[in-house]
Order: structure tokens, then C-alpha cells, then sequence
């Protein structure tokens, strides 16, 4: 996706708050170093989630490796009280995959320093029982049941903390229909992204049938620095499941087909490219 004006407000308000977390008395140090790099790297056309990256690998350099370290882990246990009750309304619902990928979809908010998301996971109860009432506001689940039925390899592209322990439940919808999955987690701590510590932690990875990462520090995927291997499970799986905006953001200049964004728009930006509102719940399959 292109960076819009609008995401430059959004990109410095994220690092403000990661100062916040780790050293509030080196704000104006940090934000001035990263509006260097958003200065240099901000022009017309480019990456969204390239721009992006390149900001937050100055920022986590002068501040920690993991700034939501403790926010990833509280995601995580937020998630956990509530997923027996996600489970029952997916094994209750009469389409099973559309109920998965709205509570895949309602982890999604546990995601912090950003507008459109809970302000701590101790909030995330009620925001993700609302957002699962909400249904799916553009609803491809059915082209994704199409693709699905005559699929061999599908690669699941996972987002943030906390969420991935409901994509357990989308991933087990998925593998009913006989398909081998390939979970891809983020190669370095970025955001409130799911690594492969998360992914053991959370028992994702004894779900899916071969557990990857990007082998990068990258909002989203970079898929200029994608290994070869990594990009051969790309370009030979049947569907790309993608999580999240970041993933979007990320992917949708590229040619991997055919690909199921699976996500909320928390934002115009993001709203506006995939043809959807702001706070829509999206399925968007592309072919």
C-alpha cells in the first residue's frame, strides 16, 4: 500500500508511545532522530510498512529491543481467559469459517499505541464481544471456502500478540478441509507482533503443520528481503491467509495471488485501499 499523508501522524504517535514505554525522559531525542528517517524515506508512491520499518528500527535503537514486551505477554494471558468462549461460539455457529475469522479478527485489537484499539488488555473482553456482534462488514469467505476446497498448501501469515491465540481457531477451520498449514511468525521483535516464542507459548505451533518466520525485523513482510526458500513457500502455496493492516500494507503491492486479508480497518488509509469502511470487519480475498 502507498503511504498516505494521513499515516505519518499515526507512525510518529506509535513511537511516542514506545518512548512512553521504555524512556519518557528521551522523547524529543527519539522523536527527532525518527522524523529524520521519516523525512528521508517519506515520498510519493513508496511502502507504507517499508517507511515504517525504517523508522522503528532508529526508534527500537535507541530505546530496547522489545519496548511491548510486557503488553505482548499480558495480550497473550487476555486472550487465554476468554478463548473457551470463542471456541463454543465457532463450534456453535452454523458457518464455522465466517465465525473464525471474526474472533481471528476480534483479537486484532489488542494492539497498542494506535487509534481503534483497546487502551490495555484488561479492556478487551468487551471490545471483543462487541466487534464478533458486529459480523463481517465485507464478507470473501465464501471465495475463501472455494479456494479452500481445492487447496493442498495454504500459508498463514500471523499478526500481533493476543490474536494469535484465536487464529487457533481460524487455522483449525482451515486444516478441516484437508490442507496442510504453513504459520508464519515475525524473525524479530516488532510492535506487539507474534514471534516464534509466542507462537510456542501460546500452543500455535504445535497447530500448524510447519512453523516459519520472516527471518527479518520488518512491520509487516519485506518481501525484497525475503529468503528464497521463504519466497518459494510463497509463491507455491494455493492461499496466502494475511493478518492484520501491516501485513496489507505489505503484501498488497505485490503479486502473491491468490491472498485472503483477513482484518479490521482501524484506519482511512487502510479503509480506503482495501475498499472498505474505517472499523469495518474485512475478509477480502484476492485471486
Amino acid at each position: 500500500m502507498q503511504m498516505d499523508a494521513e499515516c505519518v501522524p499515526c507512525l510518529l504517535g506509535r513511537v511516542l508511545y514506545e518512548t512512553r514505554l521504555c524512556a519518557p525522559d528521551r522523547k524529543e531525542e527519539v522523536m527527532a532522530e525518527c522524523l529524520k528517517i521519516l523525512c528521508e524515506k517519506f515520498k510519493i508512491g513508496v511502502n507504507s510498512a517499508e517507511v515504517a520499518t525504517h523508522v522503528h528500527r532508529r526508534a527500537y535503537e535507541l530505546l530496547c529491543p522489545d519496548p511491548y514486551k510486557d503488553l505482548k505477554r499480558k495480550s497473550n494471558l487476555a486472550a487465554i481467559s476468554i478463548f473457551e468462549r470463542a471456541r463454543s461460539y465457532v463450534h456453535s455457529a452454523n458457518d464455522k469459517l465466517k465465525a473464525a475469522c471474526l474472533c481471528s479478527i476480534a483479537g486484532n485489537v489488542l494492539d497498542f499505541g494506535i487509534r481503534a484499539s483497546v487502551e490495555g488488555p484488561e479492556l478487551f473482553s468487551n471490545a471483543f464481544e462487541s466487534i464478533v456482534a458486529q459480523g463481517l462488514d465485507l464478507d470473501d469467505t465464501p471465495r475463501m471456502k472455494r479456494i479452500l476446497d481445492g487447496a493442498d498448501n495454504v500459508i498463514y501469515l500471523f499478526d500481533n500478540c493476543g490474536e494469535i491465540v484465536f487464529d487457533k481457531l481460524l487455522i483449525e477451520q482451515i486444516k478441516s478441509f484437508g490442507v496442510k498449514v504453513i504459520g508464519i511468525v515475525k524473525g524479530e521483535a516488532i510492535l506487539t507482533d507474534a514471534t516464534q516464542e509466542d507462537a510456542i507459548e501460546t500452543s500455535v505451533a504445535s497447530l500448524v503443520d510447519d512453523l516459519d518466520t520472516t527471518g527479518m525485523f520488518a512491520i509487516g513482510i519485506d518481501v525484497s528481503r525475503m529468503s528464497a526458500e521463504l519466497r518459494k513457500k510463497f509463491e507455491n502455496a494455493d492461499l496466502i491467509v494475511s493478518k492484520g493492516m501491516a501485513n496489507f500494507e505489505a503484501l498488497s503491492d505485490h503479486a502473491f495471488k491468490p491472498i485472503a486479508y483477513v482484518l479490521r480497518a482501524k484506519c482511512r488509509p487502510v479503509a480506503r485501499a482495501i475498499g472498505a469502511k474505517v472499523n469495518d470487519n474485512v475478509v477480502k480475498v484476492i485471486e
